[in-house]
């Protein structure tokens, strides 16, 4: 059985990777004709730098919790305990808005994370930006997977709700994915 920490860096090197995949895709899709797509994949890429913000808030948690355990305890850990205190806060860097216009960055994020785009329109010749999309429905069945095993280890309840309420959201960035993915692979 994997140790919690383990999974916790295992989901924070998926995030890293994925939020590096959707940055590149979104430095593609600077046409007019790729805006919905782009909406789309900036609330996962917005979805993922707070998942992975979120899993290193875990690891250093973790890591606090034990060194607090080694000093204080009267006996010392075994490998698989674990204690989290909570998740610390966690800070967003500042950003500016569409065309230099200067939004506030809380106002933006609220605006993509209002709901899910449902409704997105590929252009014609999208055949790479499906192979694009299909690896990226694998990526987030992947981390979904890692967040369900995470919320069985998590022995903190408030670690356990974080991690089931990512799970779901992963859940809902694997279904949009593969829905494009099937809508645009028919046509």
């Amino acid at each position: 059985m994997r140790r919690m920490i383990d999974l916790v860096r295992e989901a924070k090197k998926v995030e890293e990777r994925a939020e590096r995949d959707y940055r590149k895709l979104l430095k593609e899709l600077d046409k007019p004709e790729y805006a919905d797509l782009r909406g789309l994949v900036l609330r996962l890429a917005i979805d993922t730098a707070f998942h992975k913000r979120l899993m290193g808030a875990l690891e250093k948690a973790y890591n606090d919790a034990i060194k607090l355990v080694e000093e204080y305890a009267v006996e010392k850990p075994n490998e698989d305990f674990a204690l989290i205190p909570g998740v610390p806060t966690m800070v967003m860097p500042l950003g500016f808005g569409p065309i230099g216009a200067r939004i506030p960055p809380e106002e933006i994020i609220e605006e993509y994370l209002k709901d899910f785009p449902t409704e997105v329109v590929l252009p014609d010749g999208g055949e790479r930006l499906i192979e694009v999309l299909k690896r990226y429905a694998e990526e987030e069945g992947r981390m979904k997977e890692l967040y369900e095993e995470l919320s069985k280890r998590a022995f903190h309840p408030v670690v356990r709700e974080l991690v089931r309420e990512i799970k779901r959201n992963e859940e809902q960035h694997e279904s949009l994915v593969k829905g494009l993915v099937e809508k645009y692979s028919k046509d």
